[in-house]
C-alpha cells in the first residue's frame, strides 16, 4: 500500500510538472492570446454592427420633423378628403416643381392605377449617393394610420400578424415536454465540446510533433516517462482549453444576464430544466470525448516525424468526429433511423452524436449509457495507445536525403 501510494505521488507530481511546464510556455506565446482575443473581438465587431442596425432601424419609421414641408398627391383616393398635405400644390408636375425651387421638401405621388401597379413616386432635392433613404417610408406610415382607421383592431391585428401561438408540446403521458429546456444543457456541453475541437485541434497534434521534430523529446524523457508526459500534455491542453473557453463563455454569460428581461431570453431562461443525473452523465461524456480527441491526436502525433505529415492525417480525424453534423436532419426526426444509430455508436463520431440525440430527446437511459462507456473505454485505449507509440517512436525520425544526379 505504502509502494502504490508513492508510486502516485510521484506519477502527479511528474504530470503536473509536465503541465506545469506546458501551461506556462503557452501562455507566454502572443500568439495564444491572440487566438484568445480574436474570437470576442469578432463577436463584438458583429454585435456592434447588429445595434448601429437596430438604430438605423429606428429610422426605417421616421416622423416628419418640424419644418418639413410634404406634398401628396392622391389620385387613387386613399386618403381622406381632409388630406392636409393636398393643397400645398394642385398637379403632379407643379408640385415637382416646388421641389426643385425648395419650397418643397418631400413629394408623394400615388397614381390612380396604384391598385393595378402597386407603385407610388416620390421626389425630393439629394445631394449625394442616398442609398438608405428612410424618408421613402414616410408614405408608409401615412396611408397604413390611415387605412388603420377604416378596421377594427381585432381586424387590424390578424391582418398585421401582430398575435403569437403558444406551442403546447405533451408528452405520450400529458405532461408538459418541455422539449427546449431539456436541450439547454445538452446542447450547450455540444457547443462548448465543438470549440474545444474548433480551438485546439491542432495543439493537442502540434504538442507533440514539434517536440518530435526539434529532438526535445529526447531531452524530456531523461527525466520523465512517456506515460506522465502524454498525461501531463493532455492535462495542460484541456486547462488551456478551458482558460480559452472561459473567455468566450464568461462574457456571453454576463450578456444575457444583462439581457435577462427581454422577453426572448426570460422565457429561455424559465424553461432551462437542470437534472444533476443528466447533468453529471453529459459533463462526463464531454469530458471522455475530449481525452478521446486529445489520444487520438496525440496518438496521430507519435506516428509521424513532421507538422506536415501529421496535418494530413488529423485532418480524416476531425471530419469524421463531426460528422453528425453534416447529418443533422436525420437526428431532428423523431425516430432515429440506421444512419443515426451508426453515428452514435461509431467510435469518432459517437461523442458529437450522443450530445445531440440527447439535447434532441431522443436518447433512452440505457442507450447513453452503452454509448458513455463506449467513449470512455476508446478514451483510455487511445490515451494508452498514444504512450506506447510515443514511447516507441519519440527518437525515430525518418531523414529524407537529397540526391542529386552524378555526373557520367
Amino acid at each position: 500500500m505504502r509502494f502504490l501510494w508513492k508510486y502516485m505521488e510521484k506519477m502527479m507530481g511528474n504530470v503536473l510538472k509536465v503541465a506545469k511546464f506546458e501551461i506556462v510556455r503557452q501562455l507566454k506565446k502572443p500568439a495564444f492570446w491572440a487566438a484568445i482575443l480574436i474570437l470576442p473581438i469578432m463577436i463584438g465587431v458583429i454585435l456592434l454592427i447588429g445595434y448601429l442596425a437596430e438604430e438605423q432601424d429606428v429610422n426605417v419609421n421616421p416622423e416628419i420633423t418640424e419644418g418639413t414641408v410634404v406634398a401628396i398627391t392622391d389620385e387613387a383616393g386613399i386618403l381622406p378628403a381632409e388630406n392636409p398635405y393636398a393643397g400645398i400644390c394642385e398637379t403632379r408636375e407643379e408640385c415637382i416643381e416646388k421641389v426643385k425651387n425648395g419650397e418643397v421638401d418631400l413629394y408623394y405621388y400615388i397614381p390612380a392605377d396604384f391598385g393595378e401597379t402597386k407603385r407610388a413616386e416620390f421626389y425630393h432635392i439629394s445631394e449625394g449617393l442616398d442609398l438608405f433613404n428612410y424618408d421613402a417610408n414616410i408614405l408608409r406610415g401615412i396611408l397604413a394610420n390611415v387605412v388603420g382607421t377604416r378596421v377594427d383592431a381585432m381586424d387590424a391585428m390578424v391582418l398585421s400578424g401582430g398575435y403569437e401561438i403558444q406551442d403546447n408540446k405533451l408528452t405520450k403521458s400529458g405532461e408538459d415536454a418541455n422539449a427546449l429546456g431539456k436541450a439547454v444543457v445538452p446542447i450547450a456541453i455540444l457547443v462548448v465540446f465543438f470549440m474545444f475541437i474548433a480551438l485546439f485541434g491542432n495543439r493537442f497534434l502540434m504538442a507533440v510533433v514539434e517536440e518530435k521534430e526539434n529532438r526535445i523529446s529526447e531531452m524530456i524523457l531523461t527525466s520523465v516517462s512517456a506515460q506522465h508526459l502524454i498525461v501531463g500534455k493532455i492535462a495542460a491542453m484541456m486547462t488551456l482549453g478551458v482558460i480559452q473557453i472561459a473567455t468566450l463563455v464568461i462574457p456571453a454569460a454576463i450578456l444575457v444576464f444583462l439581457n435577462r428581461e427581454n422577453p426572448m431570453v426570460a422565457g429561455i431562461l424559465a424553461s432551462v430544466e437542470i437534472a444533476p443525473t443528466a447533468v453529471v452523465m453529459n459533463l462526463i461524456l464531454f469530458i471522455a470525448s475530449v481525452f478521446l480527441y486529445a489520444g487520438t491526436c496525440v496518438f496521430v502525433g507519435s506516428l509521424v516525424s513532421t507538422a506536415r505529415d501529421a496535418s494530413s492525417f488529423i485532418g480524416p480525424t476531425i471530419v469524421a468526429m463531426v460528422l453528425p453534423l453534416y447529418f443533422m436532419q436525420l437526428f431532428l426526426a423523431g425516430e432515429p433511423d440506421f444512419m443515426v444509430y451508426f453515428l452514435t455508436y461509431f467510435p469518432p463520431s459517437a461523442p458529437i452524436a450522443l450530445m445531440l440525440r440527447s439535447g434532441f430527446g431522443t436518447l433512452s437511459t440505457g442507450e447513453f449509457l452503452i454509448g458513455l462507456i463506449e467513449v470512455v473505454t476508446l478514451a483510455v485505449v487511445m490515451v494508452r495507445l498514444s504512450v506506447v507509440t510515443f514511447r516507441k517512436n519519440a527518437i525515430n525520425f525518418d531523414k529524407v536525403r537529397l540526391k542529386l544526379p552524378r555526373r557520367k
